[in-house]
């Protein structure tokens, strides 16, 4: 019987909403803002590591004893459990994309050639949910950001199973954490570790830099973002997000430690953790929007907020809210916000498809600002209810339909499905591993001269839609020369931000470098200045 915490179910839709909200943000809200830009992302960041971290605690505190203590029979059933929880929504919603999509559909009729993004090979890692477990070039970008819908959520679906995966390999080592103060260490352990990952990838970050534009090429090199290397191993990677899991599994342990010895922290104390929490968190937003956007490399904290610079005031948080008496667990465990919960992985995977089918405009007044603030609530409501209807109509009964067979099986009939999941799982991972290595061993710069990583026309104005804006420009007009001037003209570019005044940057590599070099245009000369980009020195003539 699995047990609640009403107000953990509560602040799984303060999750899917933070989600939602910054994809819808980001869809809606396009404007000339660089803070409204940045946070916007920040929110994702956000919940993302809500998830993770909550994940952890709700895992512990209802499979934890069963399965330390008869791990043979409780690790299938934990892992039929969590397949019912989430399979059977994301399995569904990912094969309408697949045969309806908009980069699909037109390919599949044959009216015109698959998309960039989109390859035919990442369909059975995406259904064995691997896709995050490694990192690779394919048609033009990494496994992650395949598809355009719920290919672009589900990541965190695969990088939960893998949690889930790791999660009887701890459980021994939870077993062994009886105290309050063990648990506590745990979880600074856990924290510990995740920051120490983001310290080793900030110091080998120029390293990490140059074997990605070796391996999967310019793409995967900062100060791109999206299709980057390190970007997955900071973000998307379950190999470093794991320890924000096991961060709420050592929250979890603190909670049933204080449940064995009746302890009941008191309520200012529980309010202290949680105002502290959100606090730091909000310090976390602040800091991100006042900050100039990272360019060729990025600082500790550029690298942290990503995973626990988040995650370790989200703990703070949990601890009180999994209190009736604090007043987080009073807030979140209201009914309303308790029934939206339980629909929050159905919100959180339909949301872009429902916003997708709405038309971005730009907004660049205050008044356009009020409607398309208006647009993206109309889309957020449509995509709850719309979630509510696929928990109740769709999770909630392949669920229990799921469990009930796998109860009603036999003995052997359950050793065989443990069978062929695991050598499904093994050839899945082979798979991967092939793609990996494959592209690893290369070298994807073959051209002398200049190799365009990245340009940008407005990334001091705008942060998501802007970078790399000028990339393809600049390389056609580039790569290959041994110098290079390019201007940054409108014409030629588009204008990403009307009214602030841009900055132009770019950055390139020449064959035989150790460094990615770069090079800037002043804010209020960007429109008439012009980049010098050459294998020789790195000069500016305006």
């Amino acid at each position: 019987m699995v047990k609640q915490i009403p107000a953990l179910t509560g602040i799984r839709f303060v999750a899917a909403a933070a989600v939602a909200l910054s994809h819808g943000g980001s869809l809606f809200l396009e404007g000339t803002s660089l803070a409204l830009d940045i946070s916007i992302g920040t929110l994702g960041l956000f919940g993302m590591s809500v998830f993770f971290t909550l994940s952890g605690f709700v895992i512990q505190y209802n499979y934890g004893s069963s399965i330390a203590g008869s791990p043979r029979k409780a690790i299938p059933e934990f892992l039929v459990a969590r397949i019912a929880r989430i399979y059977p929504l994301f399995v569904v919603l990912f094969l309408v994309e697949l045969l309806t999509g908009p980069m699909v559909w037109p390919w599949f009729l044959g009216t015109k050639a698959a998309a960039e993004g989109f390859s035919w090979h990442i369909v059975p890692f995406q259904l064995g949910m691997i896709q995050t477990w490694f990192f690779a070039n394919l048609a033009g970008v990494a496994p992650v950001w395949q598809y355009e819908e719920i290919g672009i959520v589900s990541w965190s679906v695969s990088t939960e199973w893998f949690f889930y995966l790791f999660f009887p390999l701890v459980c021994p080592v939870l077993a062994r954490i009886r105290t309050a103060p063990a648990a506590i260490l745990c979880a600074i352990g856990a924290g510990t570790i995740e920051l120490g990952i983001d310290l080793a990838v900030y110091m080998l970050q120029g390293r990490i830099n140059l074997f990605a534009l070796h391996a999967y090429g310019t793409d995967a090199a900062l100060p791109n973002w999206k299709n980057t290397l390190l970007l997955w191993i900071v973000y998307f990677s379950p190999f470093c997000r794991v320890w924000e899991f096991v961060l709420g599994c050592c929250l979890a342990k603190l909670h049933e430690a204080w449940l064995a010895q009746d302890f009941r922290p008191s309520r200012a104390l529980l309010d202290i953790a949680a105002i502290v929490g959100v606090g730091a968190i909000g310090w976390v937003f602040w800091f991100t929007a006042h900050k100039p956007p990272f360019g060729a490399a990025m600082s500790l904290f550029d690298i942290g907020r990503n995973n626990i610079a988040l995650a370790a005031p989200i703990a703070l948080i949990l601890v009180a809210a999994a209190q009736p008496v604090s007043s987080a667990g009073r807030l979140l465990s209201a009914r309303w916000l308790v029934f939206l919960g339980e629909a929050s992985f159905a919100l959180y995977l339909v949301h872009i498809i429902i916003y997708q089918r709405f038309p971005v405009v730009r907004w660049e007044t205050a008044s356009q600002l009020l409607g398309h603030l208006g647009a993206l609530a109309l889309a957020f409501t449509l995509a709850t209810c719309v979630a509510i209807l696929l928990h109740f109509g769709l999770e909630v009964p392949a669920r229990r339909r799921i469990r009930s067979c796998y109860q009603a099986a036999s003995l052997e009939q359950r050793r065989r499905l443990v069978r062929l999941g695991s050598i499904g799982l093994a050839a899945l991972v082979g798979a991967a591993a092939t793609y990996a290595l494959r592209d690893a061993a290369g070298d994807a710069v073959t051209q002398s001269g200049i190799s365009v990583v990245s340009a940008t026309y407005g990334g001091n104005c705008r942060w998501i839609s802007a970078r790399g804006n000028a990339t393809g420009a600049v390389a056609a007009a580039c790569n290959g020369k041994d110098a290079c001037t390019f201007s940054a003209g409108t014409a030629r570019i588009g204008d990403p931000a009307p009214g602030c005044a841009k900055e132009f940057t770019a950055a390139w590599f020449c064959k035989g470098d150790r460094t990615i070099r770069s090079s800037s245009a002043a804010d209020e000369r960007a429109m008439i200045s012009a980049l010098q980009l050459s294998c020789n020195a790195v000069t500016r003539d305006e």
